[in-house]
């Protein structure tokens, strides 16, 4: 499934309180904080998935345009991904398909190396 700046919201709430009250969330809490809550999670997510040294190799000045390219190059590679369900091919290809797309990500999406 693709991910939203909505998740990234979400998931940066403990279980809880995103499940009881998420809705609600917008309305009561600050805007900076929702948007120091979305870099954070993107943050993290990238450093998890691409590592440290990616991250230091990107110009300061772009890094931030890098992360939201970064969420739509993933986005893709979901809709890709979601697409193989539905074709007519042997799940043996299907499971190479998606094998590969995991494994170039969103980085390989970016032409960043």
């Amino acid at each position: 499934m693709p991910y939203s700046t909505v998740q990234y919201r979400r998931d940066h709430l403990p279980a809880t309180l995103a499940n009881l009250s998420f809705d609600r969330h917008v309305e009561r809490v600050p805007e900076q904080y929702i948007k120091n809550a979305i870099a954070s999670c993107l943050a993290s997510k990238m450093v998890y998935k691409e590592g440290t040294k990616f991250i230091d190799s990107q110009p300061k000045d772009k890094l931030a345009k890098v992360a939201l390219k970064y969420i739509e190059k993933e986005n893709e590679i979901a809709k890709l991904k979601e697409a193989l369900i539905d074709t007519s091919m042997p799940e043996k290809e299907k499971e190479a398909i998606v094998k590969l797309l995991d494994a170039g990500g969103a980085r390989t999406a970016l032409n960043l190396f």
